[in-house]
Formats: structure tokens, sequence, C-alpha cells
């Protein structure tokens, strides 16, 4: 019995000097210049420049305003991008020429210069097709591409999403300010029974055909929509682009997948230094932070229905049709809107209603305006 008591003492002793241990933010303070691009040789460039964030100073984007933007040949071209603002610069048509060498140059408002190395122009194969498996944890979309020239052979992809939701309950009703009191909802202005999301990738998507003959991209996952997610509750699109790359690009690409998507366990790779293609000239020492790319974008679009289990957790309360109860439960700051009227046989006629989330769509995010694609 002193045996257990003894080896008990040290156990609950051992816990009890556990403390919770905040380890403090290690932060430079430096900033770097964060430059998103890819020069599209025939068709729109968008390019974003933006500043990196210390650690522990929040996570708001800070867009890098007024830089002179031109992209530059071998051949002695000058080509200009203009600002359209918040860290982006635009140009409709590069009209660059395929197979030949061109660098970003980037002069920002402080008066320091950025290069990139020369990149060629690579002419994108087509999007083939777009497809999609049911897995255990929810639903995986592919990319099929090929190209029968053998010289793309590394992929990038990335995207735009749109689905649409339901609310759970309908609404004819709304509760007016003016009057205090609930009146009939004016159709189609005052209707939020359907609405539409949106959302940009936020991952790297990469994919290769190095170890096959041929140049084929064959269910190259892209996307996954865990089970239960709303985004398949209706319907689901999503908008593919894909960008040819050399070997460097992927490379870079790939370390920079690893450092920022497969690191969180004591198992996960080690973060290595990403330097991508992009310099200051007249400081070999500053960090800057992307790499710059050429090559024409292919984009399609696909739609998704299947059967999905999407569920939302939502309560009803029948409000008797008494102001006093009208104000306090549908009123400002209240909780609940009302979708039903009923008037029954015996007793007061009431409201029922039910959570902004289940009968208001755009309190979940979406939008009433419905996309001209869809």
């Amino acid at each position: 019995m002193n045996k257990w008591l003894t080896v008990c003492g040290l156990i609950f002793s051992v816990i009890g000097c556990r403390q919770h241990y905040d380890p403090p933010i290690i932060s430079s303070g430096v900033v770097y210049l964060v430059v998103e691009a890819n020069l599209n040789p025939q068709g729109v460039t968008s390019i974003l420049l933006t500043r990196s964030v210390p650690l522990g100073r929040g996570s708001a984007i800070k867009p890098e305003l007024n830089a002179q933007v031109t992209v530059e040949g071998r051949d002695n071209s000058i080509r200009p991008l203009s600002s359209i603002g918040n860290g982006r610069y635009n140009n409709s048509n590069l009209g660059l020429t395929i197979g030949n060498d061109y660098r970003l140059h980037i002069k920002t408002i402080d008066g320091k210069e950025y290069l990139s190395e020369y990149v060629k122009a690579r002419k994108t194969p087509v999007i083939d097709s777009i497809g999609y498996e049911l897995e255990n944890k929810g639903l995986r979309v592919q990319a099929y591409a090929h190209d029968l020239t053998k010289q793309t052979r590394y992929y990038r992809w990335d995207f735009d999403e749109t689905w649409e939701i339901h609310s759970t309950y309908p609404s004819v009703y709304i509760y007016d300010v003016p009057t205090k009191n609930i009146r009939s909802r004016v159709f189609p202005a005052e209707d939020v029974q359907i609405c539409f999301k949106y959302e940009t990738s936020s991952t790297i998507n990469l994919g290769n055909s190095t170890k096959l003959q041929d140049d084929i991209i064959y269910k190259a996952p892209v996307q996954f929509i865990p089970s239960e997610s709303e985004k398949l509750s209706v319907r689901y699109s999503i908008l593919l682009r894909q960008y040819g790359m050399d070997k460097e690009a992927y490379n870079f690409y790939e370390l920079m997948k690893k450092n920022t998507e497969e690191i969180g366990n004591i198992f996960s790779p080690q973060p290595s230094e990403v330097r991508g293609n992009i310099r200051n000239p007249n400081d070999a020492k500053e960090y800057v932070l992307r790499y710059v790319t050429a090559s024409t974008v292919e984009e399609k679009r696909a739609f998704i229905v299947i059967p999905w289990n999407f569920r939302q957790n939502c309560n009803s309360i029948d409000v008797p049709d008494i102001a006093d109860s009208i104000r306090f439960y549908f009123g400002p700051g209240a909780n609940l809107i009302p979708y039903q009227y009923t008037i029954p046989p015996i007793g007061k006629p009431y409201y029922t209603g039910s959570e902004k989330e289940c009968v208001d769509c755009t309190t979940r995010g979406g939008s009433t305006t419905r996309p001209s694609y869809w």
C-alpha cells in the first residue's frame, strides 16, 4: 500500500508541476517584398506586390503602392504594367513571343530596384478535363492534361470556387424596424433563401510527368472538399487555371509547399530557405519572396452536383403575435428571423422563427446575386 501511495504521489507531483508555457515571439521586424507574378504572353497579366508582415504584428496584407513595373525582353523590348490599386499591376496583353526570354523589373517608391532572372515564355497545354472521386473523408477534384510535344512536363494549378447554398427555412417575413412589426418580404429584392459563395485557392498544387515516357497528367489532385462541407450541399463549380513551368520554377514551388503545408509535427521535414528568381541588384543580401514565371494560362470550368450529407443545426421557436414578444425575439439585437405565420383553429396566431444562419443565407457569407455562368 505504501508503495502505491508513493507512486501516486510522484505522479501527482509531476502533473502538478506542469505549467503552460508560451514562448516569446522572435521576429527580426524586417519586411520583405513579395512578388506574385506570372507573365502571360497572350492574355491579361496581373501582378501583385505586397510586403511580408513580421510575426506578432497582425496578418493584414500590406500592398506595395505606386511602383513602376515593366517587363523587359532580351531583345531590348519594354512593356509597362499599370497600377490598378491595392498593390496590383496589370497589362491587358503583353504580346510576348513564345520561346523568347523576358524578365520583370520593379522600381518601388523608395527608389529600390528589383530584377528577376530571364525566363522563357512558354505555351501551356490545354486542360483536357476535370474529374473527381469520392473518398472516405470527402471528395477529391482532379486535373487531366497532356502535351503531345513533351515540352512541358511540369505543371501548376490554382482555382476559383463557387458554390450555391440554401437556407434551411425559406422566409416570406421580415422584421420592419420603422414600424417595429413584422411584414411580408418584397421579392426578389429581400429573398434570402438562395446564395452564392466564393473562394480562391490558398494551397500550392503541382504535378509532373517526368517519370512517364509521354507528357501526361492523370488524376492530379487539385482540391479536396471534406465530408459534410456546405460546398456540395446544392451545386459546386471550380474554375481551374493551369500553368506550364520549367524545372527550376517547379522545384521552387515544391520546396515552398513543403515549408508552408507539410510542417506541423515532429515527423515533418525541417523548413528550408526558399530563394526565388528575383533579386535586388544593389543589395544581394535583401530577401525577396516568390518566383516569376512566364506562361500562357489555360482555364476550364466544371460543375459538380452529387448527393451530399450536409445539414445545418437549426432550432425553431413559436412566438405569439404580440408586439412585445415580436420585438423581443425578432427585433434589433435578436438572433431570430421569422419564416412562417400560423393561425391555429384554437388559440392565438404565432410566428415561427429560427436562427439567422438558418433563414438568411447572407449571414453565412453568401451573396444573393447569381453569377453569370450559373
